[in-house]
């Protein structure tokens, strides 16, 4: 029993730290972000309490000990149910409110997530027929069979969002790039020779910083859409990947709005 006991302890250490991805709450997401934060402070008491019940059983090992660390064992794990529950809720409500991802690529991700609810209640119906500390285990271990799937879902979600972030200012880059280059155009034969040149120069490495973006969003696309890993680490790995190459996307694109500003003041205002 004890065994038994120990695994369970070793799976909510595990599971926990990870659900701290707070996303920044805005409009209609800021409800849910609340209820996460809710479903996590009670799922720290609730694994709290359960860590003391288990310590008084494996102490005392009385019966009465022994049904107190069943109750409590079995309020962590429906709230472990509900933790995760609400995390993904969160996930779902900030993709209702993106703007930027392709509507299939957007349905992607809510697939995932409505899959994992789906599986988090049939899990949560499972608790119910739980009478002893080794049913707990049983359980347990349904969730933890499952859960590099849904860690894998939650990563990818949260790349989903941030990428829909990026394709929303890649379209004001975009609108305004086709602008500064119509205005070039319109204004082509006005300006001196060394002037066209330098103008034709910088719209070229205005398009190479949008190719060098594009290049990132391509690479952050395909490693997302196959994260997947046996381990938490080799998950988070690639994860840390996709943001640090989404970090470098977005400064091409603050370098190029920069460099495109500096372009048109340079076209409206003649030498």
């Amino acid at each position: 029993m004890r065994i038994f006991l120990s695994f369970v302890f070793i799976f909510i250490a595990f599971l926990a730290l990870p659900l701290l991805l707070a996303l920044p709450a805005h409009a209609t997401s800021q409800q849910a972000y609340q209820d996460y934060l809710y479903q996590f402070d009670l799922y720290r008491q609730t694994n709290t309490d359960f860590q003391v019940a288990k310590n008084e059983y494996l102490k005392f090992k009385s019966l009465t000990s022994q049904a107190t660390a069943l109750i409590k064992t079995k309020t962590m794990l429906a709230q472990r149910n509900e933790l995760l529950r609400a995390y993904l809720f969160l996930l779902n409500e900030k993709l209702n409110e993106d703007r930027g991802l392709a509507g299939t690529e957007k349905q992607l991700y809510q697939t995932l997530i409505a899959n994992e609810v789906t599986f988090l209640d049939a899990h949560k119906d499972r608790m119910s027929s739980i009478g002893s500390i080794d049913d707990t285990v049983t359980v347990s271990r349904e969730l933890e069979s499952h859960y590099m799937i849904l860690y894998a879902s939650m990563r990818q979600t949260v790349i989903g969002i941030m990428m829909g972030d990026l394709a929303v200012l890649t379209q004001r880059f975009d609108t305004a790039h086709s602008a500064a280059q119509s205005l070039v155009n319109i204004s082509r034969g006005t300006f001196t020779p060394q002037k066209q040149a330098t103008l034709d120069r910088w719209l070229l490495q205005i398009a190479n910083k949008r190719s060098l973006y594009q290049q990132k969003i391509e690479t952050i696309r395909s490693t997302n859409n196959q994260l997947k890993g046996n381990y938490q680490e080799e998950i988070d790995r690639n994860f840390q990947t996709m943001q640090k190459d989404a970090a470098e996307a977005k400064q091409y694109l603050s370098e190029g709005t920069s460099n495109l500003m500096e372009l048109m003041n340079a076209v409206r205002y003649q030498d």
